[in-house]
């Protein structure tokens, strides 16, 4: 036995090993990607794959020819690494995941992991004599140690194998997919929880060789209190890294590195203490900073080593594991039997939960079944339970105490043959996963593609995910500025995202400016002021204030429109974004002249506009607007002229004028929805709603009175408040007219409760309405309006000949009179597309609605 313990040490540092590793990682990754080639096309995820291809990599006897030192375990040839992969993976998901989503969902994703939980532990509990029989071959000490591994065994998830197939198929962004993964989180760190509690007690410390149940306890209370000043001092390091690195797109190598050696070493306090470190990981990511050049950095570090290698790797191992020679019925009925038993406590779990939730039976079922995949969290717990032969483990090592209390020397819980049915279990019910992932990502796909995304319908509590784009930095503050104004609560509002499109067709050549020119006596500026480093700049400074968290993806734009639109669309069904805001294809000169810096970008617009499968908005900014800063500042430090004016002199309902042009029509719906969400910002906006009625044309706006009848609309001349006569115009209002439904709904949650005015003017044809836009100018700081198409005919019919003088009408009649206006007195105009069907493009010689 001596000897065992000597060859065991020897291998751990042994090159063959490493060679080894290194092989067994290629012909695994290269195999997988083969394989996943056939598989892809049925939306299977990769870790199927490459769980075949470790199967496959497994039975070609790679150890016995390249390892020549004894090894009783394969999990001791690569343990450590596959550690290594769970500690940084679950660090990644942290950092990666969206906050405000999954507190969103604690209710649905505690009521779940309860439910599933506790099914379990009773399941387990109930049938542990059963097993104890059919799966043992030798006698047990202790049968209520194996009853207690059985309980954690059926009630454990592997987080780290459903959040991986999630976020490949992009479902973390779905309800369906975001609860799936919360509750694996959830119920494994339950499992970790009692497995510590659980190696404390006597019952197993006291076959623990080295430690008592005393010194395990204080062990880990050491490492809880590591982690924890690891997490009081995370936020002050980021910030000082933040601040030394200011203006730069990433940090230093050196700094870098310290930060990945800081978090290994922070997931490896708990192994070093006998416990799992995988808690510790995802706890420090999702405390780490979002913004910045350190969380850039980070994430860019470890984002493609982990999914183009260590995943690979880590899935791979899990078939590696099987040895065929040892394959017998003794082995695959027990595996069967318990993936059975896994099944059935999950989904009960999941249904007891559906229905307390009033979820759909089909999507419990198929939670139930993610929920089961055991993976190789359940590998590693078991790994050293399997033989009497477990002084062959070094003593000082984090995978020989990862689950000390399951062993002892010389005495046996499990059997070989049981373990090897752990491994095929394990394996069946992640490969069984897959086609559930599948359907679950063709359900949210479709879901998505037929939903309603109009903002006009959206329920209140319905969380608005949101995607911009921007071409340059000179656009990001204003989008930016419009974003948080639609974030209404920055604490629930999910990750926004930022798709910048920068010009990768452009070449740097040539010597720069003097003023170009960066100083080489301050090294800690980047010498490359890029595109996408300036809009990093912007973002980081509205992250910092306003506290919503906004990722940004930089894309190269060369000049394809179809490919680019191809791009955002991807984007959109990425992040499931119920808003999707573009840049208008001009921009406003010093003069208030609107140019065209690149006429492929109208064209990349309209292909959007016909594609989008969300609400849309085109945004011409003004940022030589003479009333003010408005749209270019957070809100919290803005310094909008008129603003800080009203503020002197004590007006407390000084804000942002906006103004939303009303027609008709759902496009001119969704506009008014989209002013009155922007609305909500008490304090900030101050909303009036212009509608366009066709009558005879006058020189005064009416105002609408707050107390009157909502199945009337009254028009009352301005002169009511001196005691003259006043006109009354009464027009009944049809049930089934939608617009009329959106005025009394605006009227009677915002103008009545002073959140909005309600003005309509009379127009009497074109001319009126041309008049009536262009008096929007100097009174608004951004005007909101419908992209058109599907506004009444008798109000836009005069202005289709105007349109079409115009070279790409991307925004419609009405928005292409606003956002082409060159005057320095006409503030930003936002156009907005509502998706109900398919919209009709505008073509130059469009035919009137009907």
């Amino acid at each position: 036995m001596g000897g065992s313990a000597v060859n065991c040490a020897v291998q751990n540092v042994s090159l063959d090993t490493l060679f080894l590793i290194v092989i067994q990682g290629a012909a695994v990754i290269v195999l997988g990607k083969f394989i996943h080639l056939s598989l892809r096309r049925h939306n299977l995820p990769s870790a199927i794959s490459q769980i075949v291809a470790g199967v496959a990599v497994g039975s070609l006897g790679l150890h016995d020819m390249i390892v020549h030192v004894e090894v009783q375990n394969v999990e001791d040839t690569y343990g450590w690494y596959v550690s290594e992969a769970r500690i940084f993976y679950m660090f990644y998901v942290g950092l990666d995941a969206d906050l405000a989503a999954l507190w969103n969902d604690a209710h649905r994703c505690t009521v779940v992991t309860y439910a599933s939980v506790a099914t379990c532990l009773l399941l387990a509990a109930f049938v542990s004599g059963g097993i104890y029989g059919s799966m043992m071959h030798t006698p047990v000490r202790s049968p209520e140690l194996l009853s207690a591994v059985l309980m954690l065994t059926l009630a454990n998830t592997a987080s780290v194998d459903v959040s991986r197939m999630a976020a490949e198929l992009d479902l973390t962004a779905t309800g369906g997919g975001r609860l799936a993964v919360s509750t694996a989180i959830a119920t494994n760190i339950i499992c970790i929880v009692g497995e510590g509690v659980f190696s404390c007690m006597k019952l197993a410390s006291s076959r623990t060789p080295g430690y008592s149940a005393s010194e395990r306890l204080g062990m880990g209370v050491l490492a809880l209190l590591k982690v924890g000043v690891t997490m009081a001092l995370l936020r002050p390091v980021a910030a000082y890294m933040n601040r030394r690195n200011a203006g730069r797109h990433r940090i230093g190598n050196w700094e870098l590195v310290l930060l990945l050696v800081a978090v290994s070493f922070v997931g490896n306090f708990p192994e070093h203490a006998g416990f799992d470190g995988v808690p510790a990981s995802l706890l420090l990511g999702l405390a780490f900073p979002r913004e910045g050049p350190v969380a850039r950095s980070v994430m860019d570090a470890i984002a493609y080593p982990l999914h183009a290698l260590a995943l690979p790797f880590y899935f791979g191992a899990m078939g590696m594991r099987i040895n065929f020679g040892a394959m017998s019925g003794a082995i695959v009925v027990p595996a069967v039997l318990l993936t059975l038993l896994g099944l059935f406590g999950k989904c009960a779990g999941t249904m007891a939960a559906a229905r307390y939730l009033k979820m759909p039976l089909a999507d419990a079922i198929r939670l139930g079944v993610l929920l089961n995949i055991k993976g190789h969290v359940n590998m590693i717990d078991m790994s050293f339970a399997s033989s009497e032969g477990v002084t062959c483990l070094h003593p000082t090592s984090s995978l020989a105490t990862t689950m000390a209390p399951l062993i002892w020397p010389r005495v046996q819980i499990w059997a070989e043959q049981a373990l090897m049915a752990m491994v095929v279990g394990s394996i069946i019910s992640t490969v069984v996963a897959g086609p559930v992932f599948a359907v679950l990502f063709r359900k949210e796909k479709e879901a998505y593609a037929c939903s309603d995304q109009a903002l006009e319908h959206m329920a209140p509590d319905k969380e608005l995910r949101m995607l911009a784009c921007v071409h340059s930095a000179r656009g990001a503050p204003a989008m930016l500025s419009l974003l948080e104004l639609l974030a209404t609560t920055p604490r629930a509002q999910p990750t926004i995202h930022v798709l910048h499109l920068f010009d990768a067709s452009r070449k740097h050549v040539g010597p720069k400016r003097y003023h170009q020119r960066v100083q080489d006596s301050d090294k800690h500026i980047d010498r490359r002021i890029d595109d996408a480093t300036q809009v990093n700049w912007a973002v980081d400074v509205f992250t910092s204030v306003t506290g919503l968290a906004i990722r940004q993806f930089d894309v190269g734009d060369r000049g394809a429109a179809m490919k680019n639109s191809k791009n955002i669309h991807r984007r959109l069904e990425e992040v499931r974004a119920g808003l999707l805001l573009l840049p208008y294809h001009k921009e406003q000169r010093y003069d208030g002249k609107m140019v065209c810096r690149r006429d492929d970008r109208c064209e990349l617009n309209r292909k959007v506009l016909e594609l989008a499968p969300c609400t849309v908005g085109v945004f011409a900014d003004r940022p030589f607007w003479r009333g003010g800063a408005s749209f270019r500042l957070p809100t919290k430090i803005s310094t909008s002229e008129e603003t800080t004016a009203a503020r002197n002199q004590g007006d407390q309902k000084a804000g942002t004028q906006i103004a939303a042009v009303f027609l008709g029509g759902p496009d001119d719906r969704e506009a008014v929805a989209f002013a009155c969400r922007l609305a909500k910002n008490d304090g900030a906006i101050r909303l009036t709603v212009i509608r366009l009625v066709l009558g005879v044309a006058t020189n005064d706006d009416h105002r609408i009175p707050t107390t009157s009848a909502a199945n009337h609309i009254g028009i009352y001349d301005d002169d009511d408040e001196d005691g003259g006569e006043e006109e009354v115009l009464s027009v009944v209002v049809q049930d089934d007219d939608p617009d009329e439904r959106c005025v009394s709904e605006l009227r009677r949650e915002y103008v009545a409760k002073e959140r909005a005015e309600y003005v309509e003017r009379a127009v009497s044809g074109a001319v009126d309405v041309a008049a009536a836009l262009r008096a929007t100018a100097g009174a608004f700081a951004l005007v909101v309006v419908g992209r058109g198409g599907r506004q009444p005919p008798e109000l836009v019919v005069g202005l289709e000949g105007w349109v079409q003088m115009i070279e790409c009408p991307e925004v419609g009649p009405v928005g292409e009179m606003l956002a082409s206006e060159e005057s320095l007195e006409m503030g930003s105009v936002l156009v907005v597309q509502q998706r109900t069907a398919p919209p009709p493009p505008f073509h130059l010689n469009i035919p009137p609605a009907i």
